[in-house]
């Protein structure tokens, strides 16, 4: 296990359970995580030099690109559509809008603390591995209980691509001077913010009962 990393396995297992038992739930899932995943291109472009770009950002912003794409075609599965990513279309609405890009500002906050240099690149690797990590528990979670659902829905290329961004930002933040102090703080900031994320999920679903 990752120092630093909170696994919220329960937490997840129980809230996609009821989520996939629901199509019109479902539908508000599926968006979400394909609201999350443009999101998070968007960041990963948002660091790029405007010349010095590596190949390995510019696949890894277009495959997280692709991601949010293909789960919005997975929408058609279960008979919904959205048009947009609209609060009211999403499961968790301000958390999910907040989610990421709270994590990138405590972030960057955190660095410049530190007097890091290169801020801006660095809390890419950081944000970026500790989200991986996340996907790389709840992706498995959710094609788990796709199939015991018999869904229509699969997610198993994405849990693939993810497990090769990971390994990426893990061999790149072996370069950097005291990665595991720094993984081991922006871990437990990104842990919180996802209970939070889950916490709001949980408080929609019930307020829908």
């Amino acid at each position: 296990m990752i120092k630093g990393f909170i696994s919220l396995k329960t937490e997840m297992t129980d809230l996609i359970r009821h989520i996939v038992a629901v199509p019109s739930l479902h539908g508000l899932w599926l968006n979400t995580l394909s609201y999350l995943e443009n999101c998070g291109a968007r960041k990963i472009a948002s660091c790029e030099h405007p010349t010095a770009v590596k190949e390995e950002m510019l696949k890894h912003a277009a495959e997280e690109f692709r991601h949010a794409f293909y789960l919005k075609t997975q929408l058609s599965r279960i008979g919904h559509s959205f048009e947009d990513y609209r609060r009211c279309h999403l499961l968790g609405g301000w958390a999910a809008y907040h989610y990421l890009n709270s994590l990138d500002l405590q972030t960057c906050r955190y660095l410049r603390k530190t007097s890091l240099s290169e801020t801006k690149q660095l809390a890419y690797l950081l944000v970026t591995y500790a989200i991986e990590l996340r996907a790389g528990e709840l992706y498995p979670i959710y094609q788990s209980i796709l199939k015991q659902h018999s869904s229509k829905v699969q997610v198993q290329s994405i849990l693939l691509e993810e497990k090769e961004h990971l390994q990426e930002m893990e061999e790149a933040l072996q370069l950097v001077p005291m990665s595991e102090k720094h993984i081991e703080i922006i871990c437990q900031m990104e842990a919180s913010a996802c209970a939070h994320w889950l916490q709001a999920c949980n408080a929609q679903i019930f307020a829908r009962r």
